[in-house]
């Protein structure tokens, strides 16, 4: 480890004491003015945004020259990343405390909600290049992107170049890693267009964790007169070892194949004040897990979810502010060969229509922002339910400002939660919804070269699912078993170093979270004791004439397992068309558990060629 420490000391001085910071290459971070947050709803600027959102912008993912989206996610504090393997193979998002089930993550808008199970949120079409901006909501969101944004939401916004070019990029690494990704953009005329590919393999880093992911994702955009039209299509094919993933970590010997289709179509067309927005996206997941990968037949299951979506949302403009009204139908199908109700039926249907209005009032010369709002939506097996919500802001002056907001939300039982059957696992079809109600309150600043943020939230669930057992014989079963507070604090606190010679910025967040659950029987919990109780993340970048070194500290500790804390590194060398870069995860090589059942990779280091066309 002294030898480790002694390597990070030598690369940081030799920026100190080296030449000038090459300002053209590191542009500054915190130029988020002008972003306007991407919330299906109302169009409102970062900064004058009245809730708790983060932002990981074009130039920060650059830097940090990740390979998935778990790794980039894992940098901001309040989120909760609970992998099984490594290379973002398979991961599990909570927000705030929140299980898997409970934090929601979308594309352009689009979620990812899969009926079958949460485990599958993050299997994703699309690649890290392709990424502009990852907006994080933290706190009740089911107002703003509906049902199961029960903590909070990531919204992933994608990118279509508007020039032509071409971007290739190759790795190799520790554990037979291979990784390679291509990207071109094709624009002809208002017709942007753009087509990208990675294809990433690895002979794993202990017994059955080998994997491989190939991905494809198109997006395009048509801009016109009064409008603009788009249209994105991906696929992502996942093949790997699942080496302790479910059940046990004595399940040495379980295998999976996930491959999931993602296409979109939308428009968004202005008349005067109004802007009209239809949309329509399909979502396909199939899914085939073998607990003996060398015999398949032992036992098995198969699992095709399907979700199609046709939405059309409006925005008005007016003298007090901005109103937004739409309407959205979900129709949700699962053929399974194991989640069977009563009478043996594995195929299941889902319909889901909800109805928004919200309005953003500015008062007193804009000092006073008060956004009062509400989502009505009716599920075909749980009827009709109603998540209001409110947002209040007041300008403190000098980029000051106070802000706090509430929400209800909920969540529906999945289908496995209501069938899943096996010989260690009873669902239980008699299961309610989770239900929430969340507020916060908040200051933050936001000026041209620091960004600081402080926030107190409570969130008070009711009929909390959580698969249980009172004794280790029994068989694991889910139930509506418990009524919990999840309290804490949240600070963030961000600086772009404007003048300093070779460090270009850093980024501190720390995350408290204080969990209490009412007394129950059960001996064991799956899901709702694995959440973080402290959380520190900090990330710097150094930067010398064409050099980049980026730096991550995270630190978690977890109410049910030991802590721990990881540092990664990326250096990395830029030429005019190209970059060089070496990368190094978990540099001091600790042994950790995300989750109860999987050890975590120890040091792992990779090095590759990016070249710009």
């Amino acid at each position: 480890m002294k030898y480790t420490f002694g390597l990070i000391f030598l690369l940081l001085s030799s920026n100190i004491f080296s030449q000038q910071l090459a300002t053209d290459t590191f542009p500054n971070h915190l130029q988020l003015d002008n972003i306007v947050v991407s919330s299906n709803r109302l169009d409102i600027p970062f900064s004058d945004d009245s809730r708790s959102i983060t932002i990981i912008g074009e130039q920060q993912i650059q830097n940090l020259q990740v390979n998935n989206i778990n790794e980039l996610l894992q940098t901001v504090a309040g989120i909760d990343l609970r992998q099984r393997g490594a290379q973002g193979v398979q991961a599990d998002l909570s927000v705030r405390g929140g299980t898997f089930e409970q934090s929601l993550i979308l594309i352009n808008g689009i979620r990812m909600t899969d009926p079958q199970t949460g485990h599958h949120m993050m299997n994703l079409p699309l690649n890290v290049e392709d990424i502009v901006r990852v907006e994080i909501i933290k706190g009740p969101a089911a107002r703003i992107y509906g049902q199961n944004a029960f903590a909070g939401a990531v919204n992933i916004v994608t990118k279509v170049p508007d020039e032509w070019g071409a971007t290739l990029q190759g790795e190799i690494g520790d554990y037979g890693m291979r990784n390679m990704y291509v990207q071109t953009s094709m624009p002809f005329g208002k017709y942007h267009q753009s087509l990208s590919g990675a294809i990433s393999t690895s002979d794993g880093y202990r017994f059955n964790s080998d994997y491989s992911i190939a991905n494809l994702f198109y997006q395009s955009s048509l801009a016109y007169k009064n409008g603009e039209a788009k249209l994105m299509a991906g696929v992502v094919d996942r093949d790997f070892g699942a080496n302790g993933f479910y059940g046990s970590e004595n399940f040495v010997d379980q295998y999976e194949t996930v491959q999931t289709f993602l296409a979109s179509g939308s428009v968004e067309h202005r008349i005067g004040a109004f802007k009209i927005m239809p949309r329509v996206s399909y979502r396909r997941n199939k899914d085939n897990w073998q607990f003996l990968r060398e015999d398949p037949e032992f036992f098995q299951n198969f699992h095709t979810s399907q979700v199609l979506t046709s939405e059309i949302q409006t925005k008005y403009t007016h003298a007090l502010g901005s109103l937004g009204v739409g309407v959205e139908h979900n129709y949700l199908t699962l053929e399974s060969s194991n989640l069977k109700d009563a009478s043996g039926n594995g195929n299941h249907l889902r319909n889901q229509l909800g109805f928004h209005i919200e309005n953003r009032f500015l008062l007193l010369d804009e000092k006073i922002d008060v956004t009062p709002g509400i989502l009505i939506l009716n599920i075909s097996d749980y009827g009709t339910s109603f998540y209001p919500g409110l947002d209040v802001g007041y300008n403190l002056g000098n980029h000051w400002k106070a802000f706090g907001n509430l929400g209800w939300t909920s969540r529906i039982p999945t289908f496995t939660d209501l069938y899943y059957q096996d010989s260690g696992n009873s669902g239980n079809p008699n299961l309610e919804e989770e239900t929430a109600f969340s507020y916060e309150l908040g200051i933050k600043l936001h000026d041209a070269n620091q960004l600081f943020q402080l926030s107190y939230f409570n969130r008070s669930a009711m009929n909390q699912i959580d698969w249980f057992k009172i004794d280790e014989m029994d068989k694991w079963t889910p139930d509506n078993f418990n009524n919990a507070i999840y309290n804490g604090l949240e600070v963030q606190y961000q600086n772009d170093l404007d003048g300093v010679k070779f460090m270009e910025y850093i980024n501190v967040g720390y995350t408290y979270i204080n969990a209490s659950f009412e007394d129950n029987d059960f001996a064991f919990s799956r899901n709702q004791l694995e959440n973080l109780r402290h959380q520190l993340v900090a990330q710097t970048q150094f930067s010398l004439y064409n050099f980049g070194l980026n730096v991550l500290f995270k630190y978690n500790d977890r109410v049910s397992l030991e802590d721990y804390y990881t540092l990664n590194a990326n250096l990395s060398y830029e030429f005019k068309f190209a970059k060089l870069y070496l990368r190094v995860n978990n540099l001091t090589n600790q042994i950790y558990r995300e989750t109860n059942l999987v050890e975590m990779p120890g040091r792992w280091t990779s090095a590759g060629v990016k070249l710009n066309f």
